[in-house]
């Protein structure tokens, strides 16, 4: 062995190492501190079993370590929640089921036997579990090192069940892993990680050197690798979250993986006795956790993230307590109420403090949630990429979710956009939460949006207002994502359109159409192959249109009667032009809604249905003497 072979943190790791017998291997580790006690003596004389007696023994402390404190049995196998089942090689499967069938073998599943004693039933014995873990690495080599998800695994199997393990397959998994560590703490900071999705960056930079850390804590350089890990943990987090802790929604499709990290991070600190986070980045956790609980409807499911290999609400369960947030807290009541079996599960509304509702320019994202309830109405919309995208759950069951996609004609030609799309309105208040995107399209057309979800009543509002320059026969169509599964159903003489699943049924009025179908009069309402709400108008010779819908999912008004009708807008006694302003009115029963909105600014004030109003758009219903109760004006 030659003397200028050195294993510690920090410093390069010559690829000669990789042939060195166990003996040369331990003997050639640097450690931080002058040799004591059977883990460091044993590895500094190359006495092989004087070393594994050390590090056994120092295993089983980490082992019994990690099983103390609320959750630690829930988190003992928490590397496999970051597992990519569509995305993993063969060899990194290989090791998934493996580890699957350690959980097993290490949990204390017992069955009755005949005479009525327990006993354990383990699915592997440990010296299968020890020749299938060497036969395993094996297969890792100079050209094919472990991958980062690899060396979580195994490192979680070194914490949980190393002193467990056969000598030859301790060591082997020991050695591989200090090597990976050490070979990734010297390439860090070289590391491209252009092409690298969020989460595995704060998972390779972050969490990995801050866990590697304490299995290897008495090699010199290990204090160092930590604090690199703890300082890419709270830059990563920071850099991707705006500074009321929303996550940016570039994120949204993988959240649950980057949470997952930050939660497995936060309890390996926990394990140590190491807080991850300092007080202003536990307090910007907890409002992330905050928002993606608020994010979670009643189905357990984080709002336009799909589920991979975790349960939403398990996660969300151990991040928030994790994350420290009071047990009384209206995010913890929630996910505890939803843990209740559905079909058991009482009706539950939670008072809280502030509002949940959020929006966040920087993040891209906008939260709408009327209550803490197993009916609330749940809002989330992104705009982070060519399309919005929106999701909508109501009353707990997931209406739309996806793209909200558009189509505009325009003198038959057709027009497309920048998909630069930006917020150019938010108001949440104790009546309802708005939200107003913007994105402007070529030939000097603009694209608006609008959606509200009012605190207290059972409906959405959605709607599309273009404008251009130039006068010309306009075809639009709005095409909303509506949940697989959702079935339809037309009126027969009108265009209403009711959407079932079970236990909601939603009427959809699109109120800028005329109420009765009418071959004359162009403008649908349909749901496609594709499962899109598709909303198409027509106008002609004019410089803008809008396309207002109404989705109301209110039981005490599923079976009333409804109608409504385009309303006569007047500007100092004379009628505004369609392009100019627009007014509708929807009733549904005696409950009464107005909509208007100005599609050019007026020289005074305009007149809709008795209610004379400067403001641009102005959301209200009706109370039984006619007044108008606004639940939005914007200005």
């Amino acid at each position: 062995m030659e003397e200028t072979v050195s294993i510690e943190f920090g410093q390069s790791v010559p690829q000669q190492v990789v042939s060195l017998s166990d003996e040369e291997f331990l003997q050639a580790i640097h450690w931080k501190s002058k040799p004591s006690g059977d883990l460091m003596k044993g590895a500094q004389t190359g006495d092989l079993s004087r070393f594994i007696k050390g590090l056994s023994s120092r295993l089983k402390e980490t082992a019994k370590q990690k099983k103390q404190g609320k959750h630690a049995a829930d988190m003992l196998w928490a590397s496999l929640w970051s597992e990519e089942t569509d995305e993993e090689t063969c060899r990194t499967s290989d090791l998934i089921k493996l580890i699957k069938s350690i959980r097993e073998s290490s949990a204390k599943n017992k069955k009755k036997s005949k005479d009525g004693k327990q006993k354990k039933t383990p699915e592997l014995s440990w010296d299968e579990v020890s020749r299938l873990l060497r036969g395993w690495l094996s297969q890792v080599t100079t050209s094919e090192p472990l991958r980062p998800y690899e060396l979580l695994l195994l490192t979680e199997v070194l914490e949980n069940v190393g002193y467990r393990l056969a000598p030859a397959a301790l060591v082997s998994v020991w050695r591989q892993c200090l090597f990976a560590a050490a070979s990734l703490c010297f390439n860090l900071e070289e590391t491209d990680f252009s092409e690298t999705s969020e989460d595995q960056v704060i998972l390779v930079s972050g969490e990995l050197p801050w866990r590697l850390s304490f299995l290897f804590s008495d090699i010199s350089g290990a204090k160092n690798f930590r604090q690199l890990g703890q300082q890419n943990l709270r830059d990563c987090f920071f850099d991707r979250t705006d500074n009321d802790g929303t996550p940016h929604a570039d994120y949204l499709p993988r959240i649950d993986f980057w949470l997952a990290t930050l939660t497995r991070s936060l309890f390996i600190g926990q394990v140590w006795k190491k807080p991850v986070w300092d007080q202003e980045a536990l307090e910007r956790f907890q409002w992330s956790v905050e928002k993606l609980v608020a994010a979670c409807d009643v189905s357990g499911k984080i709002a336009l993230c799909p589920t991979h290999s975790v349960e939403h609400l398990g996660l969300l369960a151990f991040a928030a307590y994790f994350a420290e947030l009071p047990g009384r807290s209206a995010e913890r009541l929630y996910l505890k109420s939803l843990f209740v079996d559905e079909k058991k599960r009482p009706s539950f509304l939670i008072q809280a403090e502030d509002e949940s509702s959020c929006q966040s320019d920087w993040s891209a994202l906008a939260l709408m949630r009327n209550y803490w309830s197993d009916a609330a109405n749940l809002v989330l919309v992104s705009w982070n990429g060519a399309l919005p995208e929106l999701s909508l759950s109501a009353m707990g069951k997931t209406l739309f979710g996806g793209r909200w996609d558009f189509s505009l004609i325009a003198d038959g030609k057709e027009i497309t956009g920048d998909g630069e799309w930006s917020c150019v309105c938010w108001s949440s208040d104790a009546d309802a939460d708005y939200l107003e995107l913007q994105m402007d399209l070529e030939s000097g057309y603009r694209l608006e949006r609008q959606i509200l979800l009012p605190r207290n009543q059972h409906f959405v509002f959605l709607s599309d207002i273009v404008t251009g320059t130039e006068a010309a026969n306009l075809e639009y169509r709005s095409m909303i994502p509506v949940t697989s599964g959702i079935a339809s159903s037309l009126d027969g003489e009108t265009h209403e359109m009711v959407l079932k699943t079970k236990g909601l049924s939603a009427r959809v009025f699109p109120i800028g159409l005329s109420q009765e179908r009418d071959f004359f009069q162009p403008g649908s309402l349909t749901l496609n192959d594709e499962s899109q709400l598709v909303l198409q108008q027509q106008v002609s010779k004019s410089t803008g249109l809008y396309a207002p819908l109404i989705i109301d999912w209110e039981p005490g008004l599923k079976r009333k009667p409804a109608d409504w009708t385009s309303l006569t807008v007047s500007e100092g006694g004379n009628i505004s032009a369609r392009d100019e302003a627009s007014g509708h009115r929807l009733r549904i029963g005696k409950h009464q809604l107005l909509v208007y909105r100005s599609l050019k600014k007026g020289a005074q004030g305009r007149a809709v249905l008795g209610h004379h109003t400067n403001y641009e758009s102005v959301i209200g219903r009706f109370d039984t003497d006619g007044e108008l109760i606004p639940l939005l004006f914007v200005e």
